[in-house]
Parts: structure tokens; C-alpha cells; sequence
């Protein structure tokens, strides 16, 4: 029973403190690209309206294809005074149906298809947009992460010479203002550190916002900064993403569809038909004798008169919006190789530079900050150019993380670089 009253009371003051013993921590989501790559693609709204553009264009091919409704007419004459129809002396019920020249309904289903098409090659765009966009913001969370990572590692190298720079001073050494200079060093950059860490926090709630997610839940990033370098030769670079570029083929699409208009256009000059069929009623003048019910039928034809009107002034119209369209290939072909031009020039900066750090400036630094060490020990040098030292090296190590950077973040450019505008 003594448990008992224990357990409970226990129970009581976690709960009055707002804890439990055995309540875990807020969970923490690892989110590697490839995981925040779907999520973006299941959450997007642009993505979801693209799609929602490919049902209305499906919808807009039914309608498109579809057959003009029958028509079905009673009519009465010779109608008494009363008004009784039953008493009319004639009497129609007939159905009628009318229908096009043959090809016109094929070619509005051709111009609504090539419209289906487009909205496929969109939502195929959109999709490249938004990885592209994903993949530099869960980058830039990463450069974040490096930067406060190495201001921690910093710190923590700074503390150590703190440490030896104390104790040199107590052994008489160094001198006191070696002390002072070092602890303000190690505050400096815990400051720094606070502001990196906040803008931390700020590119991951970016990179949710982006992810279509509203919970706070703490993510961890388990990808990290490595890259592959590039491969394939400028000229192989261009043809490869200006074959995928979804933007160029909307516009070669674009100019498909304007010919579909334009062919349906010139089937206004061509009639259209009805034909129809009638149960009538009328005295029995005709053979047999007495006979009253008749079997009548109809053909009918529009006759395409004023031509020179609506349906030359369509195909007018059809004509210009076609060579519009064939103009608007050229540019977009253009637009896209020099897109994809400027996109390959900047990576390939982005990788030497990146080079330069790897073959010897990152080797350079570290033995520089060894060296320095060593010499403020022995005498040789006096702490402030030690600082200078480690100034530089965190320098040199944030720049690497900022090369490597930029280096993902042009080739997720230049992984889109067929699909912009500008």
C-alpha cells in the first residue's frame, strides 16, 4: 500500500511540474533529399493545380468530341377552335438528327488532345521547378548546419588555447592581455554562433514551408555537403537538357495545336447535315383507301453562303496564330540552349573553385593553424597572430562549405535551366 501511496504521489508532482519520468524528448525527424524530393512532390500546390489542369483538358477532349443531341419535334395543324389537339386534323411527331461533315469532329478532338498533351509537358515542368527548388533549399540548410558547425569546432579549438594561453600566463609566460584577448575572441564567436544557429532555424522553416508542412516538428538533415563533378562535355550538356526541356516542347506542342486550329478552321467552309424521320397523321387521301398514317423523312444541308465572312476571317485568324507559334519556337529554342549555356559556365566555376580548395588551399590552412600553435608555444609568435590564424582558418573552412554550395546549387540550375523562361 505504501507504493501505492508513493507512485502516487510521485504521479502528482510530475504532473503539477508539467514532466513525466518516463515522457520522451520531442521527436526529431532525419530528412534526407530524397525523402523531402516526394514530400514536396505529394504537397506542392502548384504541382496539385497542374495536375488538376490535366483533368480539365481530359474533360475538354469529351466535350470536344462529342455528337449534337437528336431533335425531337411534335407538331399539330388544322387545330379546332377548342384548342383540343386531339382534334387536329394533322398531326406530326418527328426525330431528327443532325451531324457534321465528316473530319470537323476529328479535328476539334485533335486540337483538345494536343491541349491534354500540353498540360502533361506542364506538370512535368512544374515538377523540375520544384525539386530544382527544394534541392537549393535543403542545401542551403545544410550550408547553414556547416556554418554552425564550425563555429562550434572553433570554439572549441579557441577554449583549448584559452586553456594554454591561462596557463602560460600563470607560469609567467604570457602576458595577461593574451588572456583577455582570447576570452573575447571565444565570446565573439559564441555570438556568432547564436546567429548562425538562428538563421539555421530559419532555412529549415523554409525548407518545410517549401515541403507544404506546417508542423514544428525538429529536423535533422542526414544528407550532407558531397558532390559529384561534372562529366559530360559542354556540347553533350546542351543537347541532353534541351531534349528533356519540357518548356520546348510545350512550345513545339503549342505550334501542333495551332495547326490542328488551323485545318479545323477550314472545314467552316464545308455544310453540315441533318437527317430525319416523321410519323404523321393526316385523312385518308392516299392509297390504301381510308389509310391516315404516313411515314415521312427528312435531309437537310447548311449551305455555307457568306464564306467570306466568318469561315475566311477563321482561317485568317488560324494562319497568323500558327506562324506565331513557329516564331515562338525559334526564340524558345534559343532562350533554352543559352539558358543551359549560362547554367554549365556557372557550375563549371563553381566546380574549379571548389577544385582549389580540395588540391590546396583547406591542406594549406590546417598546417598553417598547427604551425602557429606550435610557435606561440616556443615563443615565436605573440597570440594575436595566432587569432589571425584561426580567423583563417574558420574563414577558409566556411568559404569550402559555401563552395561546395555553390557548386549543388548550379547543377540543380542547370538541371532546370531548360525549363525557364529567363
Amino acid at each position: 500500500m505504501k507504493w501505492f501511496f508513493l507512485t502516487t504521489g510521485l504521479l502528482v508532482l510530475f504532473v503539477a511540474n508539467g514532466t513525466m519520468p518516463f515522457a520522451s524528448a520531442q521527436t526529431t525527424e532525419t530528412l534526407s533529399l530524397n525523402d523531402a524530393l516526394a514530400i514536396a512532390l505529394n504537397n506542392n500546390p502548384e504541382i496539385g493545380a497542374a495536375q488538376k489542369e490535366i483533368d480539365a483538358a481530359r474533360g475538354r477532349v469529351l466535350q470536344a468530341g462529342r455528337i449534337p443531341n437528336p431533335e425531337l419535334s411534335v407538331t399539330f395543324n388544322e387545330v379546332p377552335r377548342g384548342i383540343n389537339l386531339g382534334d387536329a386534323g394533322e398531326k406530326d411527331i418527328g426525330l431528327s438528327q443532325p451531324f457534321e461533315f465528316p473530319g470537323k469532329r476529328g479535328s476539334r478532338v485533335d486540337v483538345a488532345e494536343h491541349g491534354t498533351s500540353i498540360a502533361e509537358f506542364s506538370l512535368a515542368r512544374t515538377k523540375a521547378i520544384v525539386s530544382a527548388n527544394v534541392k537549393r533549399a535543403y542545401y542551403q540548410s545544410l550550408l547553414a548546419g556547416e556554418v554552425v558547425g564550425n563555429l562550434e569546432f572553433t570554439i572549441t579549438l579557441l577554449s583549448d588555447f584559452l586553456r594554454t594561453v591561462t596557463e602560460r600566463y600563470q607560469a609567467g609566460a604570457s602576458k595577461y592581455l593574451d588572456v583577455i584577448r582570447a576570452k573575447v575572441e571565444v565570446t565573439r564567436l559564441r555570438n556568432d554562433l547564436f546567429e548562425a544557429r538562428s538563421e539555421q532555424q530559419t532555412r529549415l522553416h523554409e525548407l518545410n514551408a517549401l515541403l507544404g508542412r506546417t508542423d514544428n516538428t525538429p529536423v535533422v538533415l542526414s544528407d550532407s555537403l558531397s558532390y559529384q563533378p561534372l562529366e559530360m562535355s559542354q556540347d553533350s550538356t546542351v543537347a541532353l537538357y534541351t531534349r528533356q526541356s519540357n518548356f520546348l516542347k510545350i512550345a513545339e506542342r503549342e505550334a501542333q495545336r495551332s495547326q490542328s486550329v488551323l485545318s479545323l478552321a477550314r472545314t467552316s467552309y464545308l455544310p453540315d447535315f441533318s437527317l430525319g424521320i416523321a410519323l404523321q397523321k393526316r385523312p385518308g387521301q392516299i392509297s390504301p383507301t381510308g389509310s391516315s398514317n404516313y411515314l415521312g423523312f427528312q435531309f437537310g444541308a447548311s449551305i455555307p453562303l457568306w464564306f467570306w465572312q466568318g469561315p475566311k476571317g477563321e482561317v485568317q485568324e488560324a494562319e497568323a496564330l500558327l506562324d506565331v507559334s513557329n516564331i515562338r519556337i525559334s526564340a524558345a529554342r534559343l532562350r533554352v540552349r543559352l539558358n543551359i549555356l549560362s547554367a554549365f559556365r556557372s557550375a563549371s566555376v563553381a566546380q574549379e573553385q571548389l577544385r582549389v580548395f580540395d588540391t590546396s588551399l583547406l591542406r594549406d590552412v590546417e598546417d598553417e593553424l598547427r604551425a602557429g600553435i606550435s610557435a606561440y608555444q616556443n615563443n615565436q609568435v605573440d597570440a594575436l597572430n595566432v587569432f589571425d590564424i584561426y580567423r583563417t582558418f574558420r574563414a577558409t573552412k566556411i568559404e569550402y562549405a559555401r563552395a561546395l554550395y555553390n557548386l549543388l546549387a548550379a547543377k540543380a540550375s542547370l538541371e532546370v535551366a531548360g525549363e525557364t523562361e529567363d
